[in-house]
């Protein structure tokens, strides 16, 4: 049986270390963005539904106006 010693033990930490850190650099950059993106999203529905809900309310009055005898 072959063991690893201890400069290739160390050598191949600091690889895994320094790999992982820049993934999660990565992720960070990708989540933060992803966030912003689903910020404007909500802002964008809560709008298109209080329009919708303005829409309706003036259609329904307007139609109760011309109704009128």
């Amino acid at each position: 049986m072959k063991f690893i010693n201890a400069k290739s033990a160390t050598a191949l930490s600091v690889a895994l270390l320094t790999t992982t850190s820049t993934i999660a650099a990565d992720y960070t950059t990708q989540i933060a963005s992803a966030n912003t993106d689903g910020s404007a999203n909500v802002t964008a529905v809560i709008a298109a539904v209080i329009g919708i809900a303005i829409l309706g309310f003036g259609v329904k009055t307007m139609m109760n106006w011309f109704n009128k005898p």
